[in-house]
């Protein structure tokens, strides 16, 4: 898979988990920070299976991340 393909999907899981987590509301932001980081995690496991979370960071610029 292409790097530029492995950031399409990693963009789109952000916009996903930020879109998820911002249409309810939270306790506290730290909840609403946690569960937009499993929602994120879980779009990338179910769209890139056969990547590790290592090799997903490998591919792209850690600040982007």
């Amino acid at each position: 898979m292409h790097q530029q393909d492995i950031q399409n999907i990693v963009d789109a899981a952000y916009e996903t988990a930020d879109a998820i987590v911002g249409a309810r509301e939270w306790r506290t932001a730290e909840d609403a920070s946690d569960m937009r980081d499993v929602i994120f995690w879980e779009l990338l496991a179910k769209q890139l299976p056969e990547m590790t979370v290592a090799q997903i960071v490998s591919e792209l610029d850690p600040s982007d991340v």
